[in-house]
């Protein structure tokens, strides 16, 4: 799937000209002035990954380790984000002043591409699209932006966790689908196994993923105890890991991630009642 929107608000006269094939974009842009022109490359778009294209400031960009000039340079934001800790938007502001283009990937398999690329600044007319694959060429409104949901949120699956059969689903900022307030408590034990199960987008259809390359590796952060595998590698859209609590009860948070966006299911649980010693298989059978 491939998704390219325009700006209908915009009404600049700007050129683009968007190239994406397999893992490789490029754009190549000339402002309505002439004044500024420029082009640059993601070299391998990554899943679950979202690119800006800024200003540049500094009047060149290096692509395939060769420096070239150009107005314009992509930000790979999750990378950025990570070494930073700042949103976003802070991030393109540091680079340059306004963003022309977002590019937000989700599964990115031989099978499978979704691409969801928002032009910002162009005229519908200079846009030039050189895809391998189908694409459609939709409109959104910019004033829609501040209240509209972003399409990461369509686009990035989430993981949920399952533990002494109970199956937990919540979002990036600790909410629970069940929208309840009700402490989510675990039966205190030496060991706690964990399943994770990867959901399409943000659980809301409820479509579990089990394809041959739902295998991508997720981070398993926890604020208590020690688990036995911090980067698990799930197998059709399934994984576990073990929590060793090391006798602790009480809160816990567990986050699940991916190497560039570390926190994208976040579980606050409760660690709670009786430690009668058990200690459970990958599985969640008491041994």
């Amino acid at each position: 799937m491939l998704k390219i929107y325009y700006n209908e608000k915009d009404n600049s006269d700007t050129a683009i000209k968007l190239t994406i094939k397999e893992d490789y974009c490029k754009v190549e842009i000339t402002s309505d002035d002439g004044r500024r022109s420029g082009a640059d490359v993601i070299e391998n778009m990554l899943p679950y990954n979202s690119y800006a294209l800024v200003d540049n400031t500094n009047g060149s960009t290096k692509i395939y380790r060769r420096v070239t000039r150009s107005d314009y340079q992509w930000l790979d934001l999750n990378r950025l984000g990570v070494a930073m800790k700042m949103d976003f938007a802070d991030i393109v502001q540091l680079y340059g002043t306004y963003s022309l283009i977002q590019a937000d990937t989700g599964v990115m398999a031989d099978d499978e591409k979704d691409i969801i690329v928002r032009l910002f600044t162009v005229d519908k007319d200079k846009i030039e699209i050189d895809a391998d694959q189908e694409y459609e060429l939709l409109a959104f409104n910019s004033d829609d932006l501040a209240l509209g949901s972003h399409p990461r949120r369509s686009l990035w699956d989430s993981y949920s966790l399952t533990a002494d059969w109970t199956e937990y689903k919540a979002n990036d900022k600790g909410y629970f689908t069940d929208d309840t307030d009700a402490e989510h408590i675990i039966p205190a034990a030496e060991s706690i196994a964990f399943t994770i199960t990867k959901y399409k987008g943000d659980f809301s259809s409820g479509e579990k993923l089990e394809r041959d390359y739902d295998d991508e590796e997720v981070l398993v952060d926890c604020s208590a105890g020690c688990a036995n595998n911090r980067r698990v590698r799930l197998e059709n859209g399934v994984g576990h890991f073990v929590l060793y609590t090391l006798g602790y009860t009480g809160p816990i948070k567990i986050k699940l991630g991916r190497k560039w966006y570390e926190v994208w299911n976040e579980y606050n649980l409760v660690i709670g009642g009786e430690n009668n010693g058990a200690s459970y298989n990958l599985y969640g059978e008491q041994m």
